[in-house]
Parts: C-alpha cells; structure tokens; sequence
C-alpha cells in the first residue's frame, strides 16, 4: 500500500468520524456518488486495520505496562476489552516479536505458535506462509501434545496474576 493511500484512508475515516457515519458499531456510508478512489482508500486501510489491530493492541500493552506500571491497569481499560481478549493479545505480541511476525498471514497463526520457542515459531510461521496454511490448518498440525505457555506473574512487578 503506498503512503498516500494509506494518508487518505485515515483522512477519509477521520472525515467519516466526524460526520457519524463511522461509530463504535459499524460505517455507514450512503453517498452514492462517492468516488472510487476513495472507496478504495477506506477498504485498504480496513483491511490493513483489521491485519494489524491485535498487534497493535498487544504491542501498546507492552509498552504501557514498561512505561506507566503505576497507571497500566487504568490504561487497560481504554481500549474497552475484556481482560482474557488483552491479555492474549499482549501475550502474543510478547511471544511473537515484530522481527518474526509475517505480515501475508493472519494474528491468529501467530496466536497458534506463540507457546513455541521462537526457532519452531519461525520455521512453522514460514511453512504457514509457504503453503497458505489457514489458521485452523496450523493450529492442527501443532496439536502434539505441548502445553500452552500460561502467564501467572506480572511482568513489571512480579506480582501473581
């Protein structure tokens, strides 16, 4: 996606907050006339929302919690959701860093090798890749028998969870 279409998606969506047609429960858009472009605009910036906002949501987690421990449990609560949908969305971008993470697939096959050390996690993220695994595919070719990676400290103070 280049730059400037990306700049005018979040234009657009910004434009589309303003005027109400995009609220917490859907977008709507009624303008017959809208043109092309921009409808091409919003899709590709939806499309890359939807690919990068559970990332996202973990990735800020972990650096609210590094940054701001004091205020992290109030920090929690801006983004409106339930503590187990956070915390595994943190839990996953802990486990999976943006230097192994591959953009062509899916949170959730990253979700799927997340309880892996990270060399397993590369080579099965490669082969999801490789070979248009669906998550679902993934998720049953690891299904060996290896117990999921549960957190039960906190990382910044320690604390039990």
């Amino acid at each position: 996606m280049t730059d400037a279409l990306e700049t005018r998606g979040y234009n657009l969506l910004e434009q589309l907050e303003q005027a109400g047609a995009l609220t917490p429960t859907g977008l709507t858009l009624t303008d017959p006339n809208l043109p092309i472009g921009q409808a091409e605009a919003i899709g590709t910036l939806l499309g890359r929302m939807h690919m990068s906002v559970r990332f996202a949501i973990g990735d800020w987690l972990l650096f609210c919690e590094q940054v701001y421990p004091e205020e992290f449990s109030h920090l929690t609560t801006m983004i409106g959701l339930t503590e187990n949908s956070w915390r595994e969305y943190m839990r996953v971008s802990e486990r999976v860093p943006k230097s192994r993470r591959r953009a062509k697939i899916d949170w959730s096959h990253h979700r799927a090798v997340a309880a892996l050390p990270p060399p397993e996690q590369k080579e099965w993220l490669r082969k999801a890749e490789t070979e248009q695994m669906s998550h679902h595919a993934l998720r049953d070719a690891l299904r060996n028998g290896k117990p999921e990676v549960v957190q039960t400290h906190c990382r910044a103070c320690g604390r039990a969870l």
